[in-house]
């Protein structure tokens, strides 16, 4: 079994995936926008609120397409061998309430972690005029493969911090909150069939790894001092450990020059590890941020 280093950088054109009001809606409350009060952040939580212009929370592209399709193009490997082992979003423009967005997605990198290979898949989301609006990479570990290399230099940013925390925020999550973060799409039912939870070694389902990443991204646009002000520009983090739904969440931010670190505990262990955040550049709102996406 090898990965095809050879399709490094090809690139595949899925077809375009499209969204409405309700389902940007549908997303931010699946990622605990309306909690604990349900009027905190209502411009991503309802369309018609006097006064509100509906908004799309910034981490709603890691659900709008990015898998890059079949497998086949990047190695023989066993479906049981894949784990998805980190995730990075970088925003370039704000996306409307509805639109339509082409992903074109190509394996960036492969390289070494320990006894596993990791493998970065990037896509871009370009809107119908070819303008970039999002760019995700997909850490994916490939367990026992070997023999790529090491991680490309400048690659990460995370640097252990050497202070307290500037502030450590609690969200519950919901017993039901995999059952409706799924709608977002992604059905795969480890996060819903108890049966096939326990085939893989899980008491119970467990919850999406991107809604944790979610969750963290909303602690962070609220509690984090630039990100409040600027809004989020890019968020990148590892997946630890899994959480099952109804465990607390914890995450511990830390402020730097241009945005926060982060990591997420639940019951005391991490599970989403070497968080970085980046502020957007310009303030939303402005022309250089302006609507991306919309029909």
């Amino acid at each position: 079994m090898a990965i095809f280093t050879e399709n490094i950088g090809k690139v595949t054109v899925e077809e375009p995936v499209t969204w409405d009001s309700d389902a940007a809606l549908l997303y931010a409350l699946s990622i605990g926008a309306g909690r604990p009060d349900a009027t905190e952040g209502i411009e991503y939580t309802t369309e018609n609120s006097f006064g509100v212009r509906q908004k799309v929370f910034p981490t709603f592209p890691v659900v709008l397409g990015g898998s890059g399709g079949s497998m086949d193009h990047l190695g023989d490997f066993k479906l049981h061998q894949i784990l998805h082992g980190g995730q990075s979003l970088v925003l370039h423009r704000q996306l409307a309430p509805q639109g339509s967005l082409t992903p074109r997605s190509y394996m960036s990198a492969v390289y070494d972690q320990g006894k596993n290979a990791i493998i970065e898949l990037t896509t871009d989301l370009v809107d119908p005029e070819d303008q970039l609006v999002a760019t995700t990479v997909i850490s994916m570990i490939i367990r026992g493969e070997t023999g790529y290399g090491p991680r490309p230099e400048g690659a990460g940013g995370w640097t252990d911090p050497a202070t307290e925390p500037d502030a450590v925020i609690t969200q519950a999550t919901s017993v039901d909150q995999a059952l409706l973060y799924r709608l977002n799409g992604d059905r795969n039912p480890l996060h819903s069939d108890p049966v096939m939870a326990s085939k893989v070694g899980f008491p119970r389902p467990v919850l999406h790894g991107l809604c944790t990443y979610g969750m963290a991204a909303l602690a962070l646009v609220r509690n984090s001092r630039l990100l409040a002000e600027r809004g989020l520009g890019s968020i990148n983090a590892r997946f630890a450990a899994p959480v099952f739904p109804g465990q607390m969440l914890e995450t511990r931010i830390w402020n730097t020059s241009d945005g926060a670190l982060f990591q997420v505990l639940a019951d005391g262990k991490i599970v989403l590890d070497r968080g970085v955040a980046t502020a957007a550049a310009v303030a939303e709102g402005s022309v250089e941020l302006k609507d991306a996406a919309v029909k």
